[in-house]
């Protein structure tokens, strides 16, 4: 099984993103926090562990706030979201589901992401396992229990802090260079490969998909 992170990987979320920091930004008053020109601007907090990105400006405590609302704001916002998984991904991802499978890992609300996956995906298409920020425990326990319980073997991110959380768990940390951080926060994390686009995402999948191992099936041991 490959696990995915969701917004910036399988997702184009960015404007999203964007548009939410800045609206937290002002109803916070954390004028402290860097003014975003645009999306484009996103690295310049998306570096290194995301609970601790923001310490660089304010308290440890009010970055937890921060983020608490921010993920608030985005999944309301999703109702006017006019794109689903990355086009490219959507073939790539169908033959995952119907070979070794695969799972997606994500600091975003559980519905949100699954009514995104859903515009573009079939049901038969869609991921085995969804682990969202409304399950408990940290990315790294999720990741570990899913290489224990179903053979995952590999995490792509699209930060600095998913490939630690990959290789904390064990597992092959792919990272792509066109998410929300920089392609210095990731190579910093030194991932086990940098895919730079979708189509080399795609690419990648499909080599997967085509050599499948036998996966085992989930292990009711906790």
């Amino acid at each position: 099984m490959l696990v995915f992170d969701f917004d910036g990987v399988l997702h184009d979320s960015r404007a999203r993103a964007w548009r939410c920091y800045q609206d937290v930004r002002e109803e916070m008053e954390l004028w402290a926090l860097p003014d975003l020109a645009g999306p484009a601007d996103l690295p310049v907090v998306y570096q290194g562990v995301l609970s601790a990105s923001l310490t660089r400006w304010i308290d440890f405590e009010i970055a937890e706030r921060f983020w608490k609302r921010h993920a608030e704001l985005t999944a309301r916002a999703t109702t006017g979201e006019p794109h689903g998984v990355i086009p490219e991904l959507a073939g790539p991802l169908a033959s995952l589901a119907a070979g070794p499978g695969y799972a997606v890992v994500t600091g975003s609300h559980h519905t949100t992401v699954r009514t995104l996956l859903a515009r573009t995906l079939t049901p038969e298409a869609m991921p085995q396992v969804l682990l969202s920020r409304d399950e408990p425990g940290s990315k790294t326990d999720k990741l570990r229990d899913l290489r224990t319980r179903w053979g995952a073997t590999a995490y792509v991110g699209d930060t600095g802090s998913d490939v630690r959380h990959a290789h904390a768990a064990g597992l092959t940390a792919i990272a792509v260079a066109y998410g929300y951080a920089s392609c210095e926060d990731l190579t910093r994390a030194e991932p086990d490969r940098l895919l730079d686009t979708p189509a080399d995402l795609a690419a990648w999948c499909q080599a997967q998909a085509a050599c499948p191992t036998t996966a085992p099936e989930p292990s009711t041991a906790t």
